[in-house]
Parts: C-alpha cells; sequence; structure tokens
C-alpha cells in the first residue's frame, strides 16, 4: 500500500517535471516599480529540423499605459534584449506585430497597448547541446509619463527534452499571424526621394481600393538611427494610394538611394510588410497643395457663421429673436446673461460632438458630419423636443420647473439661463445636417487631423455660428431698438411655433425610414392626441373643433397651392432615374467599358443633398445628361449607417455628404463636385470624364 502511494506521487512528480521541460516559461515577471507592466518569455516546445526553437515574449500593460514598435516615431523606445549571459546562443530572430499608430498632443508615436507577443526563432551554435537564454530586457511604457524597466529572463533548454505543447504553440501562432508580410493583391510601384525638396513618396496600387490606410517606413540602411519618419500625407485617387513622407535627420541625410527600406501597410486588418529599393525621384515631389490651420480656422469661422442662415436653424432662431424681443425692458447685464449662456450651448455642444468623433476615430468607427441622424434613437429624440417646444410656443402648455428648484434658481440671478443654454444646445444638433460649403472642408480637415487640430477647428466653428449671440452680449443695448412689446408679439409666437412644428414633420420623415407603417401611425398618435387634447383643455371644444376641421383642408389647400405655383412658375419636375445602388467595384468595369459613372452619396437628413437633388439634378440640361445610355448612376444611401459608404467616403478624404464624383475613359481617378452643385459643374465633369480621348489609370 505503501509503495503504491509512493509510486503515484513519484508518476505525478515525473509528469510535473516532464511538463516543465516541454516547453519552459519565466512565468510573469513584474517589478514593484511598475507593477502596470508584466513580461513573460515561454518556448513552444517546438524543435525544427535546423536545430532551432521557437519562443514567444509577451508583454501585459493595464489601464492606458502603451510600449513601442521598433521604430517608435517621435518619441518613445522601442523594447530591446541584451542576450550577453546566455550560452550556446547563436542569435535570435525577432519579430514584430502589426502596431497601431497613437498620437498624444500632437507627438506621433507607434506601437502597442493591452498585451502583445514577440514571436522569437532561438539559433543555438550546437542544436545537439543544452542551452542558456539569459538576458535583460528593457521595456519602455508611457502613459502621461514614461517609464523604462529592465526585467532579467532566464531559461535552461535542454533541447532533447522539449516536446510542443498545444496551448504554446496556440499563443504562438496567434502572435505570429499578426505580424506583416507580404500579400497578393497589393503592389508598391515606387519609393521615390527627391533630395532637392526633402520629400520621400510611396506609391502603392490594390484593386480592392482603401478604407483606413496607414503606411510605416524604416530600415537598416545607412543612418537609419538618425532618420525619423514621421506621420505621412496619405492620399488615396481610386485605387491608388500615395503616402508622402518629410524624413527629419539629426545628422546630414543619408547618401540612401538604393538602399532597401522595409514598407508596413496598415488598412484596418490588413497588415502588410514589403522591403523596397529606394530610388531617385525622376520629377519634383511637393506635397498637395492645402490650406494651413490658420487657413481652416478662418473657413471654420465663417462655415459656422453661415450656419445660421441654414433652414435646419431658422426655428431656433426665431425662438431667440422671441426671447430678444421679450426682453426689451431688461437690464443690459440680464440680456448679456442670457445670450451668453445660448453661446456657451453652442461652444459646449461642439466640443461634445468633437469628443464624441475622436472617440470613433479612436476605436476605429465611422466618421462623418452629421451621422448623429443616423441614429433613429437621436432623429426621435429631437422629434419629441421640437413637438415640444412648438406646443409650448402655441401656448397649450408651459415648462415649468419645480418650485423649490426654480426659488433656488431665481435666487442665484437669472432662472431662465438654463433655457438660454439648450436653445444654443438645440441649435448646434439640428445645425450639423445642413453642410454649407464653407463648412465642409473645416469638418474634412478636422476628421482627418490629430485630435489637437481637430478640437481646435470644431472650436472654430462654434465661435462662427455663436458669433450672432456673442454680438448681443457684447452689446446689449441693441434690444432698444427693437419695437415694443404688443399684441404683434402673440401673433410671431405662433409664428415661430408653426415654425418648430414644421421642424417636427420634417424629423418625423427622417424617422419614416427606420420604422414601420405601424409604427409611424403609433408614433402619430403618441403625438397628435396630446396635442388635440391640450387644445381642448386650454381653449375649449369649439378650438379643438376648428382644429380638426381646418387640419385636413389647410394641408390639401397648402398642397393644391403648391402645385399651382409650381406649374405657373416653374416646370414640374420629371421621375426621377433609376439609380443603381451603390457598389464601389462595379465603377473600374464600368469605365474599362468605356462608361461615365456619376456617384451620388446623400441622406435624406441632409438638407444640402436634398436642394441639389431638386436644384440642380432634376432640372434640364443636367437630367437629360445624366439620361444618355453611357451614363451608369450609383446612389450610396448613406441616410443609415453602411460601412462600405462610410470606407468609400474615407478613402476619398471626405466625411459628410453631399458627396458627388464623376468617373470615365477620360477621368478615370475621378472628378470630385462641389458641395452645393451648379449645372455647368456637372456638365463640365460628364464632358471631361467621358472624353475618350484621355487616358489614365484605373478608378
Amino acid at each position: 500500500m505503501l509503495f503504491s502511494r509512493w509510486l503515484i506521487w513519484a508518476s505525478l512528480l515525473l509528469a510535473w517535471a516532464t511538463s516543465v521541460s516541454a516547453a519552459p516559461t519565466t512565468g510573469w515577471l513584474s517589478t514593484e516599480q511598475h507593477p502596470e507592466a508584466q513580461v513573460r518569455l515561454s518556448l513552444t516546445g517546438q524543435r525544427h529540423d535546423d536545430g532551432r526553437l521557437s519562443a514567444l515574449l509577451e508583454v501585459r500593460l493595464d489601464g492606458d499605459w502603451k510600449t513601442y514598435w521598433r521604430s517608435p516615431g517621435e518619441g518613445g523606445v522601442a523594447p530591446a534584449m541584451d542576450w550577453s549571459g546566455s550560452r550556446n546562443l547563436e542569435r535570435v530572430r525577432w519579430r514584430w506585430p502589426a502596431p497601431e499608430r497613437f498620437d498624444l498632443m500632437g507627438i506621433d508615436t507607434v506601437g502597442y497597448r493591452g498585451q502583445v507577443g514577440f514571436p522569437l526563432e532561438i539559433h543555438p551554435e550546437r542544436a545537439d547541446q543544452p542551452m542558456r537564454l539569459q538576458g535583460r530586457f528593457t521595456l519602455s511604457s508611457c502613459t502621461d509619463i514614461c517609464v523604462l524597466t529592465d526585467y532579467d529572463l532566464t531559461l535552461d533548454v535542454d533541447p532533447d527534452s522539449l516536446q510542443p505543447l498545444d496551448e504554446q504553440l496556440h499563443v504562438y501562432n496567434q502572435a505570429l499571424s499578426q505580424v506583416p508580410r507580404a500579400l497578393p493583391g497589393i503592389e508598391v510601384t515606387s519609393l521615390a526621394w527627391d533630395e532637392s525638396s526633402g520629400y520621400l513618396r510611396a506609391t502603392l496600387e490594390r484593386p480592392a481600393g482603401w478604407s483606413r490606410p496607414d503606411v510605416l517606413l524604416d530600415g537598416d540602411f545607412p543612418g537609419a538611427d538618425e532618420t525619423l519618419f514621421q506621420k505621412p500625407q496619405i492620399t488615396v485617387h481610386g485605387t491608388t494610394l500615395t503616402a508622402l513622407f518629410q524624413p527629419e535627420f539629426w545628422a546630414e541625410a543619408p547618401d540612401w538611394v538604393g538602399e532597401t527600406l522595409s514598407l508596413t501597410l496598415l488598412d484596418q486588418s490588413l497588415a502588410a510588410k514589403y522591403p523596397v529599393t529606394l530610388e531617385a525621384a525622376s520629377a519634383p515631389i511637393a506635397p498637395e497643395a492645402g490650406l494651413a490651420l490658420w487657413q481652416i480656422i478662418g473657413v471654420a469661422l465663417l462655415g459656422g457663421l453661415i450656419l445660421n442662415a441654414m433652414p435646419c436653424v431658422l426655428p431656433v432662431l426665431g425662438l431667440k429673436l422671441h426671447s430678444l424681443v421679450g426682453a426689451s425692458g431688461r437690464d443690459r447685464r440680464q440680456v448679456r446673461g442670457q445670450f451668453l449662456a445660448s453661446a456657451l450651448g453652442i461652444l459646449v455642444s461642439f466640443w461634445l460632438l468633437a469628443a464624441f468623433l475622436l472617440v470613433l476615430k479612436l476605436t476605429g468607427g465611422a466618421l462623418g458630419w452629421g451621422i448623429q441622424f443616423q441614429s433613429p434613437w437621436f432623429i426621435g429624440l429631437l422629434t419629441v423636443v421640437t413637438w415640444l417646444f412648438a406646443l409650448n410656443l402655441l401656448g397649450l402648455f408651459e415648462l415649468r420647473l419645480p418650485g423649490g428648484l426654480g426659488n433656488w434658481m431665481a435666487q442665484r440671478g437669472g432662472h431662465s439661463l438654463w433655457g438660454h443654454f439648450v436653445q444654443g444646445v438645440f441649435a448646434t444638433f439640428l445645425a450639423t445636417p445642413c453642410t454649407a460649403p464653407f463648412l465642409g472642408t473645416a469638418v474634412a480637415f478636422a476628421l482627418g487631423a490629430n485630435a489637437l487640430q481637430l478640437l481646435t477647428t470644431f472650436t472654430a466653428l462654434a465661435v462662427g455660428m455663436a458669433v450672432p449671440w456673442l454680438a448681443i452680449a457684447l452689446w446689449p443695448g441693441v434690444v432698444r431698438w427693437l419695437p415694443g412689446p404688443g399684441p404683434w408679439m402673440h401673433w410671431l409666437k405662433v409664428l415661430f411655433g408653426a415654425l418648430m412644428g414644421a421642424t417636427s414633420v420634417w424629423l418625423l420623415s427622417l424617422w419614416m425610414n427606420f420604422l414601420s407603417a405601424f409604427a409611424l401611425v403609433l408614433v402619430l398618435l403618441i403625438l397628435a392626441l396630446p396635442a388635440l387634447w391640450l387644445v381642448y383643455r386650454r381653449k375649449g371644444g369649439r378650438a379643438l373643433g376648428v382644429t380638426l376641421a381646418a387640419g385636413l383642408p389647410s394641408l390639401l389647400g397648402v398642397g393644391l397651392l403648391g402645385s399651382l405655383a409650381l406649374g405657373h412658375w416653374g416646370q414640374p419636375l420629371p421621375e426621377d432615374h433609376a439609380w443603381e445602388t451603390f457598389e464601389r467595384e462595379a465603377i473600374a468595369p464600368a469605365v474599362a467599358d468605356g462608361q461615365t459613372v456619376f456617384v451620388d452619396v446623400t441622406a435624406d437628413w441632409c438638407i444640402t443633398c436634398q436642394a441639389n437633388k431638386l436644384g440642380v439634378l432634376r432640372q434640364e440640361p443636367v437630367y437629360s445628361a445624366l439620361g444618355e445610355s453611357d451614363i451608369r448612376r450609383l446612389r450610396a444611401d448613406w441616410t443609415r449607417p453602411d460601412e462600405r459608404i462610410s470606407a468609400y467616403l474615407k478613402a476619398q478624404g471626405q466625411y459628410g455628404v453631399p458627396f458627388n464624383r464623376v468617373y470615365g475613359p477620360g477621368a478615370p481617378e475621378g472628378i470630385d463636385l462641389p458641395t452645393v452643385l451648379t449645372a455647368d459643374q456637372v456638365l463640365a465633369a460628364l464632358a471631361q470624364a467621358g472624353d475618350q480621348s484621355e487616358s489614365g489609370g484605373a478608378p
């Protein structure tokens, strides 16, 4: 019995020893000075025919801590290992998984966060002899501070006792799959250096197109340790990607023409790596013309100011005008406080939008100006809020705070400041789908820039939109120029209530894209029945009867007058063309067949999109030109979220709608049309794209 127990214990001990020797590991190591970082070195137990061993060096980082790639960028230090204490070790091949780019206050770095594994190939001097792996691993990790930590790693390896284990091999293969490698379907067509301008240009082709590409450069060329490749300027035209670098040299520029550089391509889940020979540029290289940050800020200020004249904002401006008229008897300090509150509401709203878009950008989500209108919950909330505002302005009910809260605010001066702040917030969110011509450039720049530039641009947009409110706050005496209170104010209030109600109807029409017929009828009843009950309670049965009796005839009358006016003063709109559903892959074959492709990226919530359709695309002579047999019309409806459309917009450097682009034999890479279309511009683009005498690459 005793012998049997000893036999069992001996078997267990032998099994444990075998498992340890099968796949040695240091276990997770950390330091008291920096417990947020842990490292582990493990062998997979796999021994190749040439004697080399597979190993995995893992790093685990808590929270927001990050470490770096082999070329860390403008800040940071790449992880490194000193194997000088090892025995029977010839060399170690280190593989680097695909990194990501980080931006902290304008400093561009490249690296990893969370957990990352570096696959290693261990080459012994003599494959049949035991080996000791002993080294010091130096890890640089950063958040808002940076820490340099050393870890002493030691493994004794008997190659004859190694046995591969599935778990270690699985983790190793997962890490190995994240290492970039050359992929079919992507070609690096050129890597050129212009010494005179100091620019280096990489050109790549991918028939499948691009989504969110990034390009990294590094290498072992002479002077590599003194060369910094900052974030490139990337442009995409069809299937062609161009990355423009302006490398910085801490010493003299290297004589590197003819040297081999390593180009790493990242595009969403795709990661590829290519060795490329650097050539001398055959023609001067210069960045595409663009606007400087101070120019973008000026454009943003002007675009924000123009937003005040957009139809989405007019009802809210009406509310503010009514407030201004009512304030004619108030002191300057109170008027100034109310308008500053509205301006603050605009500013805070733009900051919230910037933060929301920045989160989407960092998490890889789709970016776009006005994309909140793709959410049925957001549209539904705005519909209810505007409807309540309309009923309030029509005098059907009053919005009151609880007595205690109202007294508390009143005692601290200006219980209405919150309402004016909400007006500013409200105006901002209603303005986002009204992308004005001057606004599109600033928004596209902001969404493609770093966090600091995005926040700066959105702040300029907010200040531009808040200019009228700020002007009144600075010169509150302007209220004295307005006519005094009188009966006319009641009718003005009713007018603004009607404008707000019309806004609710417009929002409800957007909601139709997300609701079934039954749900839409239910929503209408939920909105209409309480309103009718309020009419009866506040105005009486007679008013309710008048409302019911006049409601339907009024709607029919408006429709009849509209049709009569259209027939008398203008030409009735023809039935819209049959548009194909947008497929990016359909463009290149159509152009190859000699066709012209007109791409219309639109959304129901985009006011400018509807104006382009009614004012240009469905008017002569553009309507007939689009109806020609050699024209293919592709419409990308971005009313709801669509990853394919988002990727196409991003590839074209666009982040909002409307967006129109024309492809053809004469313009295979496409011709961008302005935000607000004109007939002459559309016809000119169609003619240029359809010119068979021109030639170029694939779109």
